[in-house]
Protein backbone atom coordinates (compact mmCIF):
# COMPACT_ATOMS: atom_id res chain seq x y z
CA UNK A 1 0.00 0.00 0.00
CA UNK A 2 3.24 2.14 0.80
CA UNK A 3 4.01 1.53 -2.43
CA UNK A 4 0.64 2.72 -4.28
CA UNK A 5 0.75 5.98 -2.45
CA UNK A 6 4.05 6.60 -3.62
CA UNK A 7 2.86 6.13 -7.34
CA UNK A 8 -0.04 7.78 -6.90
CA UNK A 9 2.38 11.05 -5.26
CA UNK A 10 4.68 11.07 -8.32
CA UNK A 11 2.55 11.31 -11.23
CA UNK A 12 -0.19 13.80 -9.37
CA UNK A 13 3.01 15.97 -8.63
CA UNK A 14 3.86 15.55 -12.17
CA UNK A 15 0.51 16.38 -13.74
CA UNK A 16 -0.16 19.01 -11.11
CA UNK A 17 2.49 21.20 -13.00
CA UNK A 18 0.51 20.49 -17.04
CA UNK A 19 -1.45 23.09 -18.10
CA UNK A 20 -5.31 22.81 -19.76
CA UNK A 21 -6.12 19.13 -18.34
CA UNK A 22 -8.64 17.42 -20.81
CA UNK A 23 -11.62 16.75 -18.26
CA UNK A 24 -14.43 14.40 -18.49
CA UNK A 25 -16.92 13.58 -16.03
CA UNK A 26 -20.41 10.89 -15.65
CA UNK A 27 -23.04 11.13 -13.42
CA UNK A 28 -24.87 8.29 -12.58
CA UNK A 29 -28.64 7.29 -10.84
CA UNK A 30 -30.36 4.94 -10.36
CA UNK A 31 -33.41 7.36 -10.22
CA UNK A 32 -33.25 8.53 -13.34
CA UNK A 33 -33.04 5.07 -15.13
CA UNK A 34 -35.86 3.17 -13.60
CA UNK A 35 -37.14 5.35 -11.18
CA UNK A 36 -36.35 3.72 -8.53
CA UNK A 37 -33.51 4.11 -6.35
CA UNK A 38 -31.53 0.69 -5.04
CA UNK A 39 -28.56 -0.96 -5.48
CA UNK A 40 -26.33 1.03 -8.21
CA UNK A 41 -28.03 4.08 -6.53
CA UNK A 42 -25.68 6.68 -7.78
CA UNK A 43 -22.03 7.36 -8.60
CA UNK A 44 -20.00 10.62 -9.64
CA UNK A 45 -16.99 10.05 -11.75
CA UNK A 46 -14.15 12.90 -12.43
CA UNK A 47 -11.41 12.65 -15.36
CA UNK A 48 -8.38 14.40 -15.59
CA UNK A 49 -6.38 13.99 -18.54
CA UNK A 50 -2.69 15.15 -18.90
CA UNK A 51 0.21 14.36 -20.94
CA UNK A 52 3.50 16.91 -22.46
CA UNK A 53 6.85 17.37 -21.28
CA UNK A 54 5.70 17.15 -17.51
CA UNK A 55 4.92 13.44 -18.01
CA UNK A 56 7.60 12.60 -20.46
CA UNK A 57 4.85 12.46 -23.04
CA UNK A 58 2.90 9.84 -21.86
CA UNK A 59 -0.57 10.31 -21.45
CA UNK A 60 -2.23 9.93 -17.94
CA UNK A 61 -5.80 10.11 -16.80
CA UNK A 62 -6.33 10.73 -12.54
CA UNK A 63 -9.44 9.20 -12.24
CA UNK A 64 -11.63 10.77 -8.87
CA UNK A 65 -15.10 9.01 -7.91
CA UNK A 66 -17.89 8.65 -5.58
CA UNK A 67 -20.24 5.56 -5.55
CA UNK A 68 -23.18 4.51 -3.33
CA UNK A 69 -24.37 1.11 -3.35
CA UNK A 70 -27.62 0.32 -1.20
CA UNK A 71 -30.06 -2.07 -0.54
CA UNK A 72 -33.32 -1.60 -1.83
CA UNK A 73 -34.52 1.80 -0.75
CA UNK A 74 -38.48 1.15 -1.27
CA UNK A 75 -40.38 0.32 2.55
CA UNK A 76 -42.76 -1.60 0.51
CA UNK A 77 -40.51 -3.93 -0.70
CA UNK A 78 -38.75 -7.22 0.13
CA UNK A 79 -35.72 -6.17 2.82
CA UNK A 80 -34.66 -9.46 4.20
CA UNK A 81 -32.02 -11.06 2.05
CA UNK A 82 -30.51 -8.01 0.51
CA UNK A 83 -26.84 -6.59 -0.09
CA UNK A 84 -24.55 -4.42 2.35
CA UNK A 85 -24.30 -0.58 1.64
CA UNK A 86 -21.29 0.55 0.64
CA UNK A 87 -20.15 3.74 0.53
CA UNK A 88 -16.71 4.90 -1.43
CA UNK A 89 -14.24 6.97 -2.62
CA UNK A 90 -11.21 5.96 -5.00
CA UNK A 91 -8.42 7.55 -6.65
CA UNK A 92 -6.64 6.13 -9.44
CA UNK A 93 -4.18 7.15 -11.52
CA UNK A 94 -4.26 5.29 -15.36
CA UNK A 95 -1.76 5.28 -18.32
CA UNK A 96 -3.79 6.48 -21.47
CA UNK A 97 -1.98 5.40 -24.93
CA UNK A 98 -1.81 3.88 -27.80
CA UNK A 99 0.42 1.00 -29.59
CA UNK A 100 0.32 1.16 -33.24
CA UNK A 101 -3.71 0.46 -33.57
CA UNK A 102 -3.99 -1.23 -30.12
CA UNK A 103 -5.01 1.68 -27.62
CA UNK A 104 -4.17 0.80 -23.82
CA UNK A 105 -5.46 1.69 -20.44
CA UNK A 106 -3.55 0.24 -17.40
CA UNK A 107 -3.19 1.80 -13.85
CA UNK A 108 -4.35 1.02 -10.88
CA UNK A 109 -6.73 2.49 -8.15
CA UNK A 110 -6.87 3.46 -4.17
CA UNK A 111 -10.36 2.99 -2.54
CA UNK A 112 -11.85 3.62 1.02
CA UNK A 113 -14.98 2.17 1.91
CA UNK A 114 -17.21 2.37 4.97
CA UNK A 115 -18.69 4.63 7.44
CA UNK A 116 -15.47 6.93 7.01
CA UNK A 117 -16.46 7.74 3.94
CA UNK A 118 -19.21 9.89 5.33
CA UNK A 119 -21.15 8.67 2.08
CA UNK A 120 -23.93 7.77 4.12
CA UNK A 121 -24.53 10.69 6.01
CA UNK A 122 -23.93 12.42 2.56
CA UNK A 123 -27.06 10.21 1.06
CA UNK A 124 -29.42 10.65 4.38
CA UNK A 125 -28.69 14.22 4.63
CA UNK A 126 -29.67 14.79 0.70
CA UNK A 127 -32.78 12.31 1.15
CA UNK A 128 -34.01 14.80 4.14
CA UNK A 129 -33.45 18.14 2.42
CA UNK A 130 -35.71 17.46 -0.70
CA UNK A 131 -37.69 14.80 1.01
CA UNK A 132 -36.94 12.06 -1.90
CA UNK A 133 -37.70 8.82 -0.93
CA UNK A 134 -35.18 6.21 -1.36
CA UNK A 135 -32.72 3.81 0.99
CA UNK A 136 -32.17 6.06 4.00
CA UNK A 137 -29.06 4.77 5.97
CA UNK A 138 -30.38 5.34 9.58
CA UNK A 139 -33.70 3.97 9.18
CA UNK A 140 -33.22 0.24 7.69
CA UNK A 141 -31.74 -2.80 8.79
CA UNK A 142 -29.31 -3.71 6.36
CA UNK A 143 -25.45 -3.91 7.86
CA UNK A 144 -22.53 -1.62 6.35
CA UNK A 145 -19.40 -2.61 4.71
CA UNK A 146 -17.08 -1.96 7.12
CA UNK A 147 -14.23 0.75 6.88
CA UNK A 148 -11.21 -0.01 4.91
CA UNK A 149 -8.76 1.40 2.60
CA UNK A 150 -7.71 -1.49 -0.44
CA UNK A 151 -6.80 -0.98 -3.92
CA UNK A 152 -6.78 -2.54 -7.82
CA UNK A 153 -4.92 -2.81 -10.43
CA UNK A 154 -6.38 -3.27 -14.31
CA UNK A 155 -5.81 -2.96 -17.95
CA UNK A 156 -8.09 -2.76 -20.67
CA UNK A 157 -7.24 -2.93 -24.43
CA UNK A 158 -8.95 -2.22 -27.50
CA UNK A 159 -8.92 -1.86 -30.83
CA UNK A 160 -11.08 0.36 -33.30
CA UNK A 161 -12.24 -0.15 -36.56
CA UNK A 162 -13.97 2.44 -38.61
CA UNK A 163 -16.64 0.90 -40.78
CA UNK A 164 -18.22 3.88 -42.49
CA UNK A 165 -17.39 7.24 -41.42
CA UNK A 166 -18.27 8.77 -39.00
CA UNK A 167 -19.07 4.76 -37.64
CA UNK A 168 -16.15 3.29 -35.14
CA UNK A 169 -16.47 -0.14 -34.36
CA UNK A 170 -14.13 -0.87 -31.10
CA UNK A 171 -13.98 -3.97 -29.68
CA UNK A 172 -12.13 -4.48 -26.14
CA UNK A 173 -10.83 -6.93 -23.49
CA UNK A 174 -9.87 -6.13 -19.84
CA UNK A 175 -9.56 -7.36 -16.27
CA UNK A 176 -9.17 -6.01 -12.95
CA UNK A 177 -7.33 -7.90 -9.66
CA UNK A 178 -8.21 -5.91 -6.50
CA UNK A 179 -11.41 -4.59 -4.66
CA UNK A 180 -13.59 -7.02 -7.51
CA UNK A 181 -11.57 -9.39 -9.53
CA UNK A 182 -13.01 -10.15 -12.82
CA UNK A 183 -12.28 -10.69 -16.81
CA UNK A 184 -14.33 -8.20 -19.33
CA UNK A 185 -14.81 -8.49 -23.06
CA UNK A 186 -17.42 -6.52 -24.91
CA UNK A 187 -17.64 -3.36 -27.40
CA UNK A 188 -18.16 0.11 -28.23
CA UNK A 189 -20.11 1.73 -31.45
CA UNK A 190 -19.14 5.15 -31.84
CA UNK A 191 -21.54 7.38 -34.37
CA UNK A 192 -20.71 10.79 -35.70
CA UNK A 193 -18.66 13.31 -33.29
CA UNK A 194 -17.55 10.68 -30.69
CA UNK A 195 -15.90 8.28 -33.09
CA UNK A 196 -12.47 8.05 -34.15
CA UNK A 197 -10.85 9.84 -31.57
CA UNK A 198 -7.38 8.95 -30.35
CA UNK A 199 -8.15 8.14 -26.62
CA UNK A 200 -10.85 7.54 -24.43
CA UNK A 201 -11.94 7.16 -21.03
CA UNK A 202 -14.68 4.69 -19.73
CA UNK A 203 -17.22 5.24 -16.67
CA UNK A 204 -16.56 2.10 -14.27
CA UNK A 205 -20.31 1.89 -13.39
CA UNK A 206 -21.92 2.82 -16.82
CA UNK A 207 -19.17 1.67 -19.06
CA UNK A 208 -19.97 4.51 -21.21
CA UNK A 209 -16.55 6.00 -23.23
CA UNK A 210 -16.21 9.83 -23.58
CA UNK A 211 -12.87 10.75 -25.66
CA UNK A 212 -10.00 12.19 -23.44
CA UNK A 213 -7.47 13.95 -26.09
CA UNK A 214 -6.38 17.50 -27.49
CA UNK A 215 -8.66 17.36 -29.93
CA UNK A 216 -11.62 17.00 -27.47
CA UNK A 217 -13.77 19.92 -27.76
CA UNK A 218 -13.98 19.08 -31.38
CA UNK A 219 -15.65 15.93 -31.21
CA UNK A 220 -18.11 17.63 -28.78
CA UNK A 221 -19.59 20.14 -31.87
CA UNK A 222 -21.12 17.56 -33.36
CA UNK A 223 -24.42 15.42 -32.31
CA UNK A 224 -22.43 11.49 -31.01
CA UNK A 225 -24.49 8.44 -30.72
CA UNK A 226 -23.01 5.60 -28.38
CA UNK A 227 -24.18 1.94 -28.03
CA UNK A 228 -22.23 -0.78 -26.26
CA UNK A 229 -22.25 -3.93 -24.17
CA UNK A 230 -19.50 -5.89 -22.44
CA UNK A 231 -19.74 -9.24 -20.51
CA UNK A 232 -17.79 -9.98 -17.41
CA UNK A 233 -16.72 -12.76 -14.93
CA UNK A 234 -16.25 -11.62 -11.27
CA UNK A 235 -14.55 -13.91 -9.14
CA UNK A 236 -14.30 -11.96 -5.71
CA UNK A 237 -15.83 -8.73 -4.40
CA UNK A 238 -15.58 -7.19 -1.19
CA UNK A 239 -18.84 -5.43 -1.94
CA UNK A 240 -20.16 -8.77 -0.87
CA UNK A 241 -17.74 -9.41 2.29
CA UNK A 242 -18.14 -13.35 4.21
CA UNK A 243 -20.06 -12.27 7.15
CA UNK A 244 -23.07 -11.27 4.67
CA UNK A 245 -25.61 -14.37 3.91
CA UNK A 246 -25.89 -12.63 0.21
CA UNK A 247 -24.68 -14.94 -2.62
CA UNK A 248 -22.97 -12.44 -5.64
CA UNK A 249 -23.42 -13.40 -9.22
CA UNK A 250 -20.05 -14.44 -10.75
CA UNK A 251 -21.16 -13.48 -14.55
CA UNK A 252 -22.61 -9.82 -15.14
CA UNK A 253 -23.90 -8.40 -18.22
CA UNK A 254 -23.95 -4.40 -19.31
CA UNK A 255 -25.61 -2.65 -22.42
CA UNK A 256 -25.78 1.13 -22.71
CA UNK A 257 -27.14 3.59 -25.31
CA UNK A 258 -26.66 7.68 -25.24
CA UNK A 259 -26.56 10.48 -27.13
CA UNK A 260 -24.77 13.58 -27.00
CA UNK A 261 -25.56 16.73 -27.89
CA UNK A 262 -23.80 20.62 -27.86
CA UNK A 263 -26.58 23.15 -26.42
CA UNK A 264 -25.09 26.74 -27.14
CA UNK A 265 -21.32 25.98 -25.19
CA UNK A 266 -22.26 23.10 -23.17
CA UNK A 267 -21.67 19.58 -24.16
CA UNK A 268 -24.74 17.65 -22.75
CA UNK A 269 -24.69 13.74 -23.05
CA UNK A 270 -27.08 11.25 -21.31
CA UNK A 271 -27.78 7.50 -21.66
CA UNK A 272 -29.05 4.93 -20.41
CA UNK A 273 -27.37 1.08 -18.72
CA UNK A 274 -28.67 -1.98 -18.33
CA UNK A 275 -27.04 -3.76 -15.51
CA UNK A 276 -28.29 -7.86 -14.76
CA UNK A 277 -28.41 -9.06 -11.39
CA UNK A 278 -25.20 -8.48 -9.25
CA UNK A 279 -26.35 -11.41 -6.61
CA UNK A 280 -28.55 -14.20 -6.83
CA UNK A 281 -31.13 -13.00 -4.56
CA UNK A 282 -31.66 -9.49 -6.08
CA UNK A 283 -35.50 -9.68 -7.26
CA UNK A 284 -34.86 -8.05 -10.73
CA UNK A 285 -32.00 -6.16 -13.09
CA UNK A 286 -31.87 -2.21 -12.99
CA UNK A 287 -31.42 0.29 -15.32
CA UNK A 288 -29.46 3.40 -14.50
CA UNK A 289 -29.34 7.01 -16.04
CA UNK A 290 -26.03 8.84 -16.99
CA UNK A 291 -25.57 12.32 -17.33
CA UNK A 292 -22.83 14.49 -18.57
CA UNK A 293 -22.53 18.06 -18.91
CA UNK A 294 -19.01 19.45 -20.07
CA UNK A 295 -18.03 23.09 -20.57
CA UNK A 296 -15.50 24.43 -22.79
CA UNK A 297 -13.09 25.97 -20.34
Amino acid sequence: MKTLFLFFGTILAAASASADPTKSSFFTNDFFGDGRDRWRSASYTLFLGFEGENTGGVAHDIRIRAEIISPWGSRNQPTGNDRPYVGMLGLGVFVNESFGQLQYNVGAEILATGDQTNIADFQQGFHDLTGIAGYLPKDMPHEHVGDSVTGMVSAEFARGYTLAEGFYFRPFVGAQVGYETFGRVGFDILVDGYADAKRYVRDPISGFLQPASPERASKMNDMSFLLGADYSYVTHSDFFPHWSDVEMTNERLRARAGVQVRIRKVSTFFGITYLSKEFESQVESQTIGVLSLEFPF
